[in-house]
């Protein structure tokens, strides 16, 4: 590039030293360059220049075309560093999506089968009436059932229980009694259903819980 500015070339061309193909080349140069279109037009504003002018004015058009190429690669290397910069985002984001992609539904995958294994721990209960009770549950004996399985703890070392109360007008059971004495938990549980999520048609009853 730099025999592109050779003053040289822009004496002969100004003073007409140079063959018709040469000063063509030359302004197709100037077109595309405005360094040597510069200094063509300085020249020519000039009467002549010695040696000495003209090995300044040399140097001065050298150090143009220095800082000019100095500029173009700062720019040229801080738009590749941006560049790097974003391909390196988006690369980090996309393996925190592939991450966050394998790592969910393993998670939904273990808190549905510790649902099961809990679902499988709890024991059913069946309900049946003793001796000569004349009171039944409104909705039936499995509706009881059901209901006892739904709304107790689920877990007791027990095979059966009996339970032994009276109801109110409201067909409430109250004055509840076991023939159980300890096992305090499980029994307020069932007293608590009994109590408030079950209706009875009768004055009293006597009943059997057996835990499947």
């Amino acid at each position: 590039m730099e025999n592109n500015y050779q003053l040289s070339r822009i004496h002969n061309y100004i003073h007409g030293l140079m063959s018709r193909e040469e000063m063509h080349a030359l302004e197709r140069e100037a077109l595309e360059d405005p360094f040597l279109q510069d200094a063509i037009d300085g020249y020519r504003l000039q009467n002549g220049v010695d040696s000495k002018s003209l090995s300044l004015l040399q140097q001065r058009l050298s150090r143009r075309v220095e800082e000019h190429a100095q500029r173009q690669n700062r720019y040229f290397f801080g738009w590749q560093r941006l560049a790097i910069g974003m391909v390196a985002a988006v690369m980090f984001v996309s393996v925190c999506i592939l991450i966050l992609i394998r790592y969910l539904p393993h998670k939904k995958q273990v808190n549905v089968t510790e649902v099961e294994l809990m679902d499988e721990t709890l024991q059913k209960v069946s309900v049946q009436a003793i001796g000569n009770t004349a009171a039944e549950p409104i909705g039936g004996w499995k509706t009881l059932a059901e209901l006892l399985s739904k709304h107790y703890s689920g877990v007791t070392d027990l095979f059966e229980l009996t339970l032994r109360f009276q109801i109110d007008e409201q067909g409430r059971p109250f004055n509840i009694t076991s023939d159980v004495d300890d096992h305090l938990i499980l029994m307020n549980e069932l007293m608590d259903v009994l109590e408030k999520k079950s209706r009875w048609k009768g004055t009293d009853a006597e009943i059997k819980i057996v835990f499947n």
